[in-house]
């Protein structure tokens, strides 16, 4: 009797084993769901506190949108138009408009565009050139409102042997206002501006003459001078040491 209790007693430990009771293989398959989701969610958590990916995602969208989206090349002169929104991760402390420093990123990705549609960065890369911002001059008119839609419009105003000067205006849709005007410095190192300009404007005009370097607007020239003003003030500080690029 007691060897019969203990054979069948064994007999359900198996089956116990073997069989696992309804419900428990979904149970597994929830747990696994979860875990990869909490995996998921701490790389996006350590990525964003790591780099700024909406920055990096919307720089590639520029760069797709400009090469892949069969958008028509742009001369070099044009005027490029780069849409976007006023976002809820745009606002200042107040909650109503768009923070000043998402100004300057914003041209960022507006200059993407140009840069890749124009050939301009293409041209660079052959020369074994690059560019990068020394100075930005941004005057706010009006606020860009949450959720107002407004885009910025860039163009070329200026360069000379060793800059390009570039224009941004930001125009909200609704009403066609300019709220906001940049003046954009880029210093290009590796090869001459003005070479590179001109390979890119081509050799002659539509009419047949000469490429020729515009006239400096007076902005930017005072603009310019107010640089130069700053830049002897920081060295007589700093003992005569010491050059802006």
């Amino acid at each position: 009797m007691l060897v019969a209790l203990s054979s069948t007693a064994q007999a359900a430990t198996d089956a116990t084993h073997r069989d696992p009771p309804d419900g428990h293989g979904g149970t597994s398959t929830t747990v696994i769901a979860l875990s990869a989701a909490c995996a998921t969610l701490t790389i996006l958590v350590l990525a964003m506190s790591a780099v700024d990916v909406p920055y990096f995602c919307r720089t590639l969208f520029a760069y797709v949108s400009a090469t892949w989206c069969q958008r028509r090349p742009l001369g070099l002169l044009e005027t490029a138009v780069y849409s976007s929104v006023c976002l809820t991760t745009d606002l200042d402390v107040y909650l109503t408009h768009m923070n000043n420093a998402r100004y300057l990123r914003e041209i960022d990705l507006a200059r993407v565009e140009f840069l890749l549609r124009t050939g301009l960065w293409r041209e660079l890369r052959r020369r074994g050139g690059l560019m990068f911002t020394i100075a930005n001059s941004v005057r706010y008119r009006k606020f860009v409102r949450t959720f107002a839609r407004y885009e910025i419009r860039n163009r070329l105003v200026y360069w000379d042997d060793v800059s390009v000067f570039f224009e941004y205006r930001f125009v909200t849709k609704a009403d066609g206002f300019v709220r906001a005007i940049v003046y954009n410095r880029q210093r290009v190192v590796g090869c001459s501006a003005d070479e590179l300009v001109r390979s890119v404007a081509g050799t002659k005009t539509v009419d047949g003459g000469a490429v020729q370097r515009p006239e400096c607007p007076t902005e930017i020239h005072h603009w310019i001078q107010s640089n130069l003003v700053s830049s002897a003030n920081l060295r007589a500080e700093n003992g005569g040491r010491g050059n802006d690029p």
